[in-house]
């Protein structure tokens, strides 16, 4: 067991969230199908921030563009909370499927809608789906032609289809292809057996045994602050809509099974969450930015 200092408890830790709608995602990327962001995003991000109020902490939330132009209310709700509001993209797009052009659009329309909703210039970015890696590092330099000024997106290890392995696990300045600097905050990961997973957001948050993310967190705590991140569609524990389980009914066996898994421990996940926000000092990530530089 680690036993932390006082220094390690009281450290501050980042919270994350990605705002997007799991329904209207899925819709196009497994199906095919193109449909409008739907209202479960505004119900379950309010849980989340209900969650946050309680435990009377701040968070950093990388909204999608076409969220803020469906309910530009729930991303002023989001800011008059206290909250940062950072970039996740317009369309969702992974950058490992543009070029320039086109993901200088997608940033560029994400930035534009939240900064109009908000009336505050957009600081940070996060890629969908983690896309920032080797082979799209040139994204690194649109980020700073356009205007931001720290990143998010990389994780340091190898996952199924994203991570860029060999990246500092700390915050940090990242050298862009074109010798440019821009601040990064990668997200946590941590060692399992001979790998480095990313063991405090998503699936494997969900997944593994709560003790087990209790161990990582503070093992990872004792050298960095951690930064954690979550899905509001991870929090949803309704019946999809018919539509989308007639679609769903038809995919392939091996989509039906990694679609279906995605349910497994969903009803445990805002205690999971309310005892880590409990337990552990949380901010946003410009706090964590802010701290560095001092």
């Amino acid at each position: 067991m680690i036993t932390l200092g006082v220094q390690e408890k009281n450290r501050l830790n980042g919270f994350s969230v990605d705002v997007e709608d799991g329904i209207s995602i899925a819709m196009r990327d497994r199906f095919g199908k193109q449909i409008p962001q739907t209202k479960r995003v505004v119900t379950l991000t309010r849980k989340m921030l209900e969650l946050l109020a309680r435990h009377d902490t701040r968070a950093t939330f990388f909204v999608l563009g076409q969220v803020a132009e469906a309910f530009p209310g729930l991303v002023r709700e989001i800011q008059q909370a206290g909250h940062e509001i950072g970039v996740h993209g317009h369309d969702h797009h992974v950058f490992h499927k543009l070029n320039s052009a086109q993901a200088r659009e997608e940033l560029y329309r994400g930035k534009s809608v939240l900064e109009n909703v908000t009336g505050t210039r957009m600081r940070g970015h996060r890629a969908p789906a983690f896309s920032i890696n080797q082979s799209t590092a040139w994204v690194l330099d649109l980020l700073l032609d356009l205007g931001f000024d720290y990143d998010s997106s990389i994780m340091p290890c190898q996952g199924v289809g994203y991570g860029w392995p060999g990246q500092s696990l700390e915050i940090s300045v990242v050298r862009t292809p074109k010798g440019r600097q821009l601040q990064e905050v990668p997200l946590s990961v941590t060692s399992l057996g001979p790998r480095l997973v990313p063991a405090l957001g998503g699936s494997y948050f969900r997944l593994l045994p709560f003790s087990l993310s209790r161990a990582f967190f503070r093992r990872i705590q004792a050298r960095r602050p951690v930064i954690m991140y979550l899905h509001p569609y991870e929090l949803d524990c309704e019946p999809y809509p018919d539509f989308y389980m007639r679609e769903l009914a038809q995919a392939p066996i091996k989509t039906r099974i990694r679609m279906r898994s995605f349910w497994f421990r969903r009803k445990s996940l805002m205690q999971r969450y309310g005892q880590f926000l409990s337990e552990f000092r949380f901010g946003r990530l410009d706090q964590l930015l802010s701290n560095e530089d001092k």
